[in-house]
């Protein structure tokens, strides 16, 4: 694979492995940020800032059932209350006890993939559901197709989060078979467990452990 610079990532060979630098930019400079170690399927932080070592972040493939959602509609907001608007919603019109739930204890953000390769703007919360039932008019009914998913957990503080993302995004970027699946229509999935806490009840700034998993649908790379 030639080595090439992409968004800010560097591939090289390290140790006889396929690795990446991961840099931000510092005025009119670069600065190294991350290094990332292929192995197998994932990739992991090996090293950050001057050499500390940090937890593992692994990026697996995984199948998910396709899933029937109520979900309420929500934009981006600077200080994230979107979703727990959204999430309050939802609740008033579709109470944690309904019948109509599955038995997975579990919120879903659901995020359009078109998106990513822009800026997302718009997401849903929702629930997944047996059936839909009688919908009220605030609420959507969302197919989600599943599928073979790059799967990542976050369970950490907001730093950890970000390494978790960039960590996901470097392996969607490097994948030499897959690819993120960006055709209209494919949501992305992020779960909340809803216990021991739900983080969609607790203001954003106020969370010291973010837990939730990353489940993005990809696809073949053309010509493979």
């Amino acid at each position: 694979m030639r080595m090439r610079w992409i968004n800010g990532i560097w591939p090289y060979r390290l140790n006889g492995q396929d690795s990446l630098i991961l840099f931000i930019k510092k005025g009119f400079f670069w600065k190294p940020v991350n290094i990332f170690s292929r192995m197998s399927s994932s990739w992991i932080i090996v090293k950050r800032g001057e050499g500390i070592l940090q937890k593992k972040i692994a990026v697996e493939l995984v199948e998910v059932a396709p899933f029937k959602a109520l979900a309420v509609r929500t934009g981006m907001t600077p200080d994230k209350s979107g979703t727990r608007v959204a999430w309050s919603t939802l609740t008033a019109q579709v109470p944690i006890r309904d019948e109509r739930l599955t038995d997975v204890p579990s919120a879903y953000v659901l995020i359009p993939q078109e998106q990513w390769s822009k800026q997302v703007d718009t997401l849903w919360v929702g629930l997944a559901v047996r059936e839909f039932g009688d919908v009220q008019d605030s609420i959507e009914t969302l197919e989600v197709s599943g599928g073979l998913c790059a799967s990542a957990r976050v369970y950490g503080n907001e730093a950890h989060m970000w390494l978790v993302y960039d960590a996901m995004f470097a392996w969607l970027e490097q994948s030499p078979d897959y690819e993120l699946d960006r055709r209209e229509g494919v949501l992305g999935m992020e779960t909340v467990p809803l216990e021991p806490l739900n983080a969609l009840t607790i203001p954003y700034t106020e969370i010291e452990t973010f837990d939730f998993t990353m489940l993005y649908p990809v696809r073949k790379k053309s010509g493979l």
